[in-house]
């Protein structure tokens, strides 16, 4: 009795689902859709917000850089009108770009590791940082 009851569950359930499958299949062949109920969607094209002109490149010196003299020389190249200020934990510094934008500039640095956050700052008060950490050891490898 008990495996009739299993098996007719499972029957049952089949039947269902076939029964269901097929309602489904006749509906969505018979479904005719409207061309006045078709929605158009329409996208604006945006024009792109203007990228900013001011641009900072570090050359000197690498991101995790290990250096055995006590000053080190920063280097790298912005726009012309733009200032530069190097902040490391102990000092801030600033720099003066030339006319093509490159710019050059020495600081000391501490024992262990440094910081370096160089800083353009443009004409309209926008600023773009890079950070450099840069390790001052005298101990050879």
């Amino acid at each position: 009795m008990k495996k009739e009851k299993i098996i007719l569950s499972f029957t049952a359930l089949l039947i269902g689902v076939a029964v269901a499958v097929a309602s489904f299949y006749f509906y969505q062949t018979t479904r005719k859709v409207k061309s006045s109920e078709i929605k158009t969607i329409k996208i604006n094209d945006t024009s792109p917000t203007p990228s900013s002109g001011l641009f900072l490149t570090i050359d000197t010196p690498q991101d995790e850089e290990v250096v055995s003299e006590r000053t080190i020389k920063i280097s790298g190249k912005t726009t012309p009108d733009a200032s530069i200020v190097i902040l490391t934990q102990e000092s801030e510094e600033a720099a003066v770009p030339a006319k093509d934008g490159s710019f050059t500039t020495v600081i000391n640095l501490s024992q262990d590791e440094n910081i370096i956050e160089i800083n353009a700052v443009g004409a309209n008060g926008e600023i773009v940082k890079v950070k450099r950490v840069v390790l001052y050891s005298t101990e050879s490898f």
